[in-house]
């Protein structure tokens, strides 16, 4: 996968992007009352002139620890890439 990232413009937090099979993935932890975090991957394309759009957001399960909600939401994405037939178009 080819990472690349989402500019800061201040108050939006940082996420990486990784290109797989056509499209970019990115995913984050969101905390939870509960002492945890839900996985949450996000599925986008980017368009002839350059903009990046949302393709396909996902929510998984609770993690106690955020690195693990982290690679399951990446995980999350490239399922549902592959359930699409891989590719982009």
């Amino acid at each position: 996968m080819k990472e690349c990232s989402f500019l800061n413009v201040g108050y939006i937090p940082v996420l990486t992007a990784y290109e797989y099979r056509g499209y970019y993935i990115s995913a984050w932890a969101r905390p939870e009352f509960t002492n945890g975090y839900t996985s949450v991957g996000i599925v986008s394309k980017q368009n002839q002139l350059g903009s990046f759009f949302q393709v396909q957001r996902t929510e998984g399960r609770f993690f106690h620890i955020k690195d693990e909600a982290e690679l399951h939401g990446l995980e999350l994405c490239r399922e549902w890439i592959d359930k699409q037939g891989g590719r982009s178009t």
